[in-house]
């Protein structure tokens, strides 16, 4: 019994590949999609963010320009640290400058102010200097009275750091004061913003960014939100504290109206070493480019060589978060996670998708997809973010090269190992293009065939019985030499796209256009043909002396061109593939008719007609094939163009001019054109016998030049 599958279980084994194809691709979607709707999957999936921010920043730009951002800073920055006033005076001494500032803020009609810091302590004492905190305490009244005012406070380790009592009783109260604690992620980056706090009687107290929208006119969600940051330099404008101070002593409102009327104000410390976190715009933050891109200054030059921070790094101010915060707010362009069904739909399909790709796909075919398919996701979660939708960017990524780690895995452990020992024992009698194609195609299993455009050639060797017969007492070295002469041909054959039908003994029959159709068949037969006397060549100078002695080996090849059946044929338990037609018939019959004429290689008119551009060929005859009663052309290859020496091409013309006299029956003239080749050419030989015959017996008066073959 056959230990090789036949074509019925290969056709089952191929519908259950599928279908375990499609359950695959299917599982492994579903599996990725309810990963990505796992609560820590979808806190993780926000860390997308970080690196989506940056490209639509370079897709789209900045979500609007500096000068329309809703929230503005009043900076104390390193030049403020060492400028005077400020610079010889004790930090707890600044009140009166704050004030002074903070009064021609408030005049210049801004929607809010906030104190983005925290002053716990102050000279206003009576043992120190009562009364010194006046001016900054009068500035925060008017603020207050206003309803520009929101004070910070911040919770430290459990300890509350909150504005000298003072202050808070000069800003009207507790429900002036706001907490300034930042949303931190467990990577240690704002992403999020809180939109309140409890209070110690179980109510809640809006967040300092969310009081601070909220008296801008903003509508505060139900809940802490996802902060939309701007990107660009300079996308939150910068005003110097110690140039703030010399235009307010200067008398500038014209400066602070045109800078602060309709803002949100920050004052808060922009030190390079305090109060410093990384948000999510941490890949698109540039300090010294957005110190570079700071509003012009109404009285004190910037000088950013001077005072711009030592080293550039991904964390910011935390006021510029406050800020991001605000804004958001304002402009109501709060991100939001998509929703789960949504996250589920988009990587289950996606992962299905490249799943089932990559279980059809060659790995590097299957990786430039995957690449192509993570770049369309790509664009596809940029447009979403500008769309304020927070996108499973991170699992899409994730579950794609999963995807194509376990598939081609699987592949390899599992559905290659399978397919590989089909393939192989199916080789054993299909050719593998063929067994290729039925691997993808199990109807092409069917009985019967269809009408084909191909190139059959026909390989023999010439004096085959003489060979077995010098070798009749070492049939082991006969086995040997033709299986190293039919494996030579093959390897010729295959190298020109053809396909090697069946060995017939020492013949070869070979095909162009069936199972796979192939581009210029005609010229890749004929280029066959000639590799193959080519390879002959070497064999018998290298190979052959070691089996024949006192012999070589040649091959008669005839190659023919036109339509023929092509398909599976033979019983319903044992198929061939094979073609079948008149032109198959021909192809093997110009093989024989070599030795009629003592040439190598034949071709018929249709192939020659294709092959003409590219090869040296000459008319044979206009022959009469055994079993037909109709002529055909048939052409000798004489060589590639170019290749042929010129004596040869000249023996060649002076043959056709013997052919012409020979076609229009002037035999005598056409003989003596013939005897002069014939030493060396064994067509002419032919011919000049011919001739001769035809000068004492005449051919019928309806001859046209054709020649009847009567043997095989």
């Amino acid at each position: 019994m056959s230990r090789f599958p036949g074509p019925r279980a290969i056709a089952a084994a191929w519908l259950h590949r599928q279908r375990r194809r499609i359950l695959v691709a299917l599982l492994l979607g579903v599996v990725a999609g309810i990963a990505a709707i796992l609560p820590p999957t979808r806190e993780f999936e926000l860390r997308g963010i970080d690196y989506l921010l940056p490209v639509r920043q370079f897709a789209f730009g900045p979500l609007f320009p500096p000068s329309k951002s809703d929230a503005v800073v009043v900076a104390i920055d390193e030049q403020t640290y060492k400028t005077e006033p400020f610079s010889n005076t004790p930090k707890v001494a600044w009140t009166p400058y704050y004030g002074n500032v903070l009064n021609a803020v408030d005049a210049a009609g801004p929607k809010a102010i906030g104190l983005d810091m925290v002053l716990p302590t102050t000279l206003d004492r009576p043992e120190l200097l009562l009364g010194y905190d006046r001016p900054f305490l009068l500035a925060l009244r008017s603020a207050a009275d206003h309803g520009h005012l929101v004070m910070g406070q911040t919770r430290l380790s459990g300890q509350l750091l909150a504005p000298y009592a003072g202050q808070v009783l000069a800003a009207r109260g507790q429900d002036n004061v706001r907490m300034l604690n930042l949303y931190v992620d467990d990577d240690d980056v704002i992403r999020r913003y809180w939109r309140a706090f409890r209070d110690e009687g179980g109510g809640e107290n809006l967040s300092f960014g969310a009081e601070l929208a909220r008296r801008a006119g903003a509508k505060i969600p139900a809940g802490d939100f996802i902060i939309n940051y701007n990107t660009g330099p300079g996308d939150v404008p910068f005003y110097s504290m110690a140039d703030l101070a010399a235009c307010a002593e200067a008398g500038r409102t014209d400066y602070f109206r045109k800078a602060f009327a309709g803002k949100v104000v920050l004052f808060a410390e922009t030190l390079d070493v305090e109060d410093r976190f990384r948000a999510a715009k941490h890949l698109d933050w540039h300090e010294a480019a957005s110190a570079r891109a700071a509003p012009a200054r109404c009285i004190l030059a910037a000088d950013p060589a001077r005072f711009a921070a030592a080293v550039e790094r991904p964390s910011m101010p935390g006021v510029l978060i406050h800020a991001a915060a605000v804004n958001t707010l304002t402009k109501n362009i709060a991100l939001r996670q998509a929703s789960p069904p949504a996250t589920f739909a988009v990587v289950a399909l996606a992962t299905a998708f490249l799943a089932s790709a990559f279980l059809l796909l060659p790995p590097v075919t299957g990786a430039v997809l995957g690449i192509a398919t993570l770049f369309v996701e790509l664009v596809g979660s940029v447009l979403a973010l500008k769309g304020l939708i927070a996108p499973p960017a991170i699992s899409l990524l994730t579950t794609a090269i999963v995807a194509y780690t376990l598939i081609y895995a699987y592949r390899f452990v599992i559905e290659d190992r399978e397919k590989r020992w089909v393939q192989h024992a199916f080789r054993h009698y299909l050719a593998p293009a063929l067994v290729d194609r039925m691997m993808e195609d199990p109807d092409a299993l069917k009985l019967g065939g269809d009408k084909r455009w191909i190139t059959v050639m026909f390989t023999d060797i010439a004096g085959f019985t003489t060979i077995s017969e010098s070798l009749k007492d070492s049939p082991e070295k006969l086995i040997e030499l033709m299986n190293c002469y039919l494996t030579l041909m093959s390897g010729v054959v295959a190298r020109n796209d053809g396909y090697i039908d069946k060995y017939i003994g020492d013949a070869v029959m070979a095909i162009w256009g069936a199972p796979l159709a192939v581009e210029d068949a005609e010229r890749k037969a004929v280029e066959t043909a000639l590799q193959c006397q080519e390879a002959l060549a070497e064999f018998n100078r290298d190979v052959v002396g070691d089996y024949l002695p006192n012999g070589k080996l040649g091959t008669r090849i005839g190659v023919a061109t036109g339509f023929a059946v092509a398909g599976n044929m033979g019983s319903t338990q044992r198929l061939n593939y094979t073609v079948t037609g008149d032109m198959v018939n021909l192809s093997a019959r110009l093989e024989g008719a070599n030795k009629e004429y003592g040439t190598s290689i034949m071709i018929s008119e249709l192939t020659a007609q294709a092959a003409s551009e590219a090869y040296v060929l000459r008319r044979l005859d206009r022959l009469v094939v055994k079993g037909k009663t109709e002529p055909i052309a048939v052409f000798e290859v004489i060589g590639r163009r170019g290749e042929v020496a010129d004596d040869v091409l000249a023996r060649l013309a002076k043959f056709d001019e013997g052919l012409a006299l020979h076609d229009a029956r002037d035999f005598v003239a056409a003989r003596r054109i013939f005897l002069a080749l014939a030493p060396a050419d064994p067509p002419s030989q032919v011919y000049a016998e011919r001739c001769s015959a035809y000068s004492k017996t005449p051919p019928p008066a309806d001859w046209q030049g054709e020649y009847v073959m009567t043997h095989k």
